[in-house]
């Protein structure tokens, strides 16, 4: 058996077809890359269980999102609510 493209997506053999297996590919590298810390700033954030995340660092502990810290809605809600506040 060769080598292939999917990496730890391999594990499915040839259930699911290769489109579906890429994009857990991905989402699984980028869930278990070690992330920003916001508390103290290194590459140190590590997801612990689903949508828990923890700074091997300086032991913060947050809720984020599912496969990244930070999901595309908080960031939008962020940017509004430090809009508002610089504001008002």
């Amino acid at each position: 058996m060769g080598k292939t493209k999917l990496g730890a997506a391999s594990r499915f053999g040839a259930r699911y077809g290769s489109p579906l297996k890429k994009i857990v590919k991905k989402i699984e590298e980028i869930q278990r890359k070690r992330q920003k810390c916001p508390q103290c700033g290194r590459k140190a954030l590590k997801r612990v269980s689903y949508a828990i995340w923890e700074c091997k660092k300086c032991g913060y502990k947050m809720a984020g999102g599912a496969y990244t810290p930070t999901t595309d809605v908080g960031e939008t809600v962020k940017k509004i609510t430090k809009k508002q506040v610089t504001e008002g």
